[in-house]
């Protein structure tokens, strides 16, 4: 192990409380010391502390957090799947709570939804915790995970609504900084290449996955002197958002502007028109992502297992073909 003083600083504690940490693990078994040579890893079976729950932590900086459309679905799915296995699911917002070293265990294992600007505290945690992760991969890939196909499913939208005849196909991405947002942009442009059209970058906007975004993109859409004839949206929040606005200006859905969103939150059937979108497999997710950590939790390793699951388009009120089609 590292010494006493270097954990202390790496793991932000205090020396007292790690040197206490270690000598509650030496009393267990966990670890042993050697006079002069430092404390090691012990190779002996011990029983360690069974909670039967299951974490979930989601990144604070996500708008809305768990009482968002999309995340108040996957926790759901997860909270069913856990139970079916025998487990509780808990919440978690702020990785100091899972710190070993500040507080008791008080899960076996751990699902994240993971985003670049954390990875840094998902990697320390992997040393003391199992982790699955949703959304996004590790850099590294060494954690096993569970996505979105956002690439073909998006390409499968925009090749919709090419389908339908438009050609002017305006798209509200997420927040880029992480492989989500770019594949769904990428999956939307790469259609648009494939049919022949030019990237005409003044058709992408940037969003945040807000509905607030998804208004602020109409008005910039439909203020332009050749508006698109249909709208891509990176969630149903942001084209519900769009949707707003575009009937507020006097247009018509899809008559004038067809939308087209990616989730499938429950409102996305509820809203006038009905929200055409791309239905993200949220009981599939939660059901692998708890297959998972139980194997890593039994210590099966799933080390560098990815899985990736295709969205389904489900077309409804929201898309038809343009006037000039």
């Amino acid at each position: 192990m590292p010494g006493e003083r270097i954990l202390a600083t790496e793991l932000d504690v205090s020396y007292m409380t790690v040197r206490k940490a270690i000598s509650e693990l030496v009393d267990e078994g966990v670890l042993y010391k050697q006079a002069t040579k430092g404390t090691f890893i012990s190779h002996k079976k011990v029983n360690t502390k069974v909670t039967h729950n299951i974490g979930f932590l989601l990144d604070e900086d996500i708008k809305e957090g768990i009482s968002s459309p999309y995340y108040s679905l996957v926790f759901k799915s997860l909270e069913e799947a856990a139970t079916r296995n025998g487990y509780n699911l808990l919440f978690f917002s702020d990785f100091k709570d899972l710190n070993p070293l500040r507080n008791p265990k008080k899960i076996d294992g751990l699902i994240i939804s993971c985003f670049p600007r954390i990875e840094d505290r998902i990697q320390e945690i992997k040393r003391f915790l199992p982790i699955v992760l949703l959304d996004n991969v590790a850099s590294d890939k060494s954690i096993p995970s569970v996505t979105i196909d956002n690439f073909h499913s998006c390409s499968e939208s925009a090749q919709y609504l090419l389908s339908l005849g438009h050609r002017r196909i305006g798209f509200v991405s997420g927040l880029l900084d992480s492989d989500i947002c770019k594949d769904r942009l990428f999956g939307y442009t790469s259609a648009l290449v494939r049919h022949g059209i030019e990237e005409d970058k003044s058709l992408i906007y940037k969003g945040d996955y807000s509905h607030d975004s998804g208004e602020k993109a109409a008005r910039y859409f439909i203020s332009m002197q050749d508006p698109p004839t249909a709208i891509m949206c990176a969630n149903d929040s942001m084209a519900i958002g769009a949707m707003k606005v575009i009937r507020e200006n006097g247009l018509h859905i899809p008559e004038d502007i067809s939308i087209i969103g990616f989730d499938d939150i429950l409102v996305a059937s509820r809203v006038f028109p009905a929200l055409s979108t791309n239905a993200a497999p949220i009981d599939g997710i939660a059901a692998k992502a708890v297959e998972l950590l139980l194997s890593e939790m039994q210590g099966n390793p799933t080390d560098y297992r990815h899985i990736i699951l295709r969205a389904q388009l489900i077309k409804r009120d929201s898309c038809a073909a343009p006037h000039s089609a």
